[in-house]
């Protein structure tokens, strides 16, 4: 880009330097075939010889413009293999293998999935939320370690934001009344999460990606 802007001011330049001689021509030949009254008599050079007049003024112009078009062409940066290679490329999907160590992790810390495959119909309000408490304590901690979070829109949950055009339907998920184009100004439901970093360990090696939890056998 750098390139490519510092060879458009140089082909101003030599444009403007042509126009320049162009016009030091044209009052050079004013003062050259002035009479001694100082009245010009270019018409009547003219008259005597037209290419004469014709290359003192039109010629340095003309070169100027093919001197430009040379420089043009010189200094037009080639569009190289290299240069379609920096087009990003699209993030490639996530791997189960991740979803099911994660969960690994939530289930080391917090009991999750034995929490969620429990039958809890059984229990009453103060047992479940004894257990609830700590499971939450452990799956927060795995969160904290393992994932960092931000929130999609920066607003208080409750309080009216505006969507605007061209906003990420992935992102932001519209209800109610949904009609017309963005922007939409509406009351914020939910403030949405998002993942800006991910942390898992290597999976030690030869292990298998599709256990979450392995079985525990105590030998007597």
């Amino acid at each position: 880009m750098q390139q490519r802007t510092s060879g458009t001011t140089l082909i101003v330049i030599i444009l403007l330097s042509g126009l320049v001689f162009a016009g030091s021509n044209l009052l050079v030949l004013l003062q050259t075939t002035a009479d001694p009254m100082g009245i010009p008599v270019l018409e009547q050079f003219y008259r005597v010889c037209p290419p004469c007049v014709a290359y003192f003024v039109a010629a340095p112009f003309l070169v100027s413009i093919l001197v430009a078009l040379m420089v043009r062409r010189l200094t037009r940066v080639p569009v190289t293999p290299a240069a379609a290679e920096e087009t990003p490329a699209a993030t490639p999907p996530l791997s189960p293998e991740l979803a099911v160590r994660l969960l690994g992790f939530l289930q080391q810390e917090g009991r999750l999935v034995d929490f969620l495959k429990e039958d809890i119909g059984a229990y009453n309000d103060a047992q479940v939320g004894a257990a609830v408490r700590a499971i939450h304590a452990g799956c927060r901690k795995t969160l904290d370690e393992r994932v960092e979070l931000e929130r999609i829109l920066d607003a208080e949950e409750g309080t009216t934001v505006t969507v605007e055009t061209g906003f990420d339907p992935s992102a932001i998920r519209l209800s109610g009344n949904v009609t017309g184009a963005p922007p939409f100004r509406g009351v914020l439901q939910h403030a949405g999460w998002r993942a800006t970093r991910v942390t898992l360990p290597p999976a030690p090696e030869g292990s298998n990606p599709n256990v979450v939890a392995p079985a525990e056998v105590e030998i007597p």
